[in-house]
This record gives C-alpha cells, structure tokens and sequence, in this order.
C-alpha cells in the first residue's frame, strides 16, 4: 500500500493472547495488500484490471472492496472516482512510491476514466465484471477498508480495544490504552481530536507529488479534468462511522472546494477539517472532537 501502518491493541482478560492478536492483524494487513495491490500482477485486482468484460469470482474481501468502491462513487456524486486509474498512470503515477520496480500495467483499451455504474457485482456467487475500458483503484478507500476490516477482526479475536492506521486512514474501537476516547493527532493543522469509536481519514495533495515536464502533479485527481485538483484545498480530514467513509468524502473537498464541502459535511452530520492555502476551515461540530 506504499504506506506505514500502526496497529494498538487493548488488552482484554487474557494480556496473553494479545501478541498472538496483533500478528493477526499484521498477517491481514499483508494478506490485503496482495489481494488489492495495483502494483502486483497477481492481486485480485489486478487480474479484474486485465480481464474487461469477464465475469470473475473474487475473494470475499475483494468482493466487499468493490462495492464499497461503487457505493462511493454514488455517495459523493461522482467526487469520488475509482476508475481514474488510466489517467493516473499517464499522468506519471504508475510505480510504487517505495518499490520502483513494481508498476501498474494496463489492459489495452483502457479508458481514462471509466463507468462505475456499470460495473457489474453479483452478490450469489461473489462475481464482478468491470466493462470495457474500466480499471479499478483502490486507492485511499482501500487503505481506509483494510483498516475498518481489521480492527472488527481485533475485537472479534477477543480484544478488549483497537486501532489500526494505514497510511493516514484509522479506525478505532473499543477500549482505548487511556481514558474514554482514542486521542488522535492531525499532522496537517497539529490539532489532537479524540474519538470513542469510528474512522477518520486525511487525504492531501502534499504526499504523493511528481513533476512532469515541469508541472507539478499530485495523485488527487478531478473526474471532470482528469488533472491533478487545483481547488485550492492542500489537506481534507473526515471523521465518519468508517475509515472507508471518511475516506471516500475526504474526496468531495478536493474537487468541488473548501465552501462546497464544508456545506455538504454539514447537510450530512460529518466533522470535517480543510486546509487550504487561506488557512483552515472547518464544520460546526468538528470542535465537539478537539481535545
């Protein structure tokens, strides 16, 4: 996932049993990679990647990131995008940022942006079938799923709390080491929030960034453009009942601006935190989880 992942356990009854948890969930946090990676060739994605217009039965962790990639495009009204991925490489994102040697290969044919809506997933026997031209990215929400999945798999394994980060996508539940709630610091604004439970995500044009023939370009791109976003926005933080949601709503600031996202959070009940060159924005309620 070219990222840095944390992973806290809270003891339950039995402190024994927590490294045995805590190498679980590292053990997922591998097994995830391979099945969703778009930098490996045998990874479950990759294979749905290549094979346009077949009907493919995929794994139940793969199956459940596709859906959860389409609902998101419905959710966000299209600002979150998944099928961006051929535009992504021809813009220059097309190898691992800490593993050159591992890159995105393309099927011939493949659109710069395909159709979510189109993509066929079949719930009876767990088959997806991307149409002609579409690719998939799991990107940041696959990030954020991974760590939604793991934590509900720490505490079902009998801890008493967790918190899993993967590359600025976290979810928490449960028990925290301390106190009624998980302390949580923004790296953007340096601000500490603090959450009993649920997911929060960061998604910034600072992190992932090349030049290409001069121009700057970042991994966040506008489905409308097919460029890197130029809103203005640097950073978006969401707190949500989910990593993957947070994630996917992070998105809608970036492309339609500070003002229009901020007033969608605010239609739907989620805090939310922008940075922009101007300073930082936030909802109402976001104050409710400043330390």
């Amino acid at each position: 996932m070219s990222c840095d992942a944390t992973v806290v356990v809270t003891s339950a009854a039995d402190p024994v049993a927590d490294p045995h948890i805590v190498r679980l969930a590292i053990g997922r946090l591998h097994e995830l990679e391979q099945r969703w990676s778009r930098f490996l060739p045998t990874s479950e994605i990759s294979e749905l990647n290549a094979s346009p217009g077949v009907l493919r039965q995929v794994g139940p962790d793969t199956f459940r990131l596709v859906e959860a990639l389409v609902l998101a495009w419905h959710a966000t009204d299209g600002a979150f995008d998944p099928t961006l991925l051929g535009t992504l490489v021809h813009l220059g994102y097309g190898a691992s940022r800490d593993r050159a040697e591992l890159t995105t290969s393309l099927a011939p044919g493949t659109a710069p942006r395909g159709c979510p809506a189109e993509i066929l997933v079949r719930a009876d026997d767990r088959a997806v079938m991307l149409p002609p031209g579409t690719t998939l990215d799991p990107g940041g929400l696959g990030k954020g799923l991974a760590a939604d999945l793991i934590v509900d798999e720490i505490i079902a394994a009998g801890a008493a709390g967790a918190l899993v980060e993967i590359g600025g996508d976290l979810r928490v539940r449960g028990r925290p080491p301390v106190g009624d709630a998980w302390p949580i610091s923004i790296d953007d604004t340096g601000e500490v929030i603090e959450l009993a439970q649920g997911g929060v995500a960061t998604s910034s044009s600072r992190l992932r960034t090349w030049t290409t023939d001069g121009d700057r370009r970042h991994h966040l791109l506008d489905p409308a453009t097919l460029r890197s976003t130029t809103t203005g926005v640097e950073s978006c933080t969401v707190i949500a009942g989910t990593a993957a949601w947070a994630e996917s709503f992070t998105k809608v600031a970036f492309t339609r601006g500070a003002d229009a996202a901020i007033a969608e959070y605010e239609r739907r009940g989620l805090a939310a935190s922008i940075v922009t060159a101007d300073g930082v924005v936030t909802t109402c309620d976001w104050k409710e989880y400043r330390r």
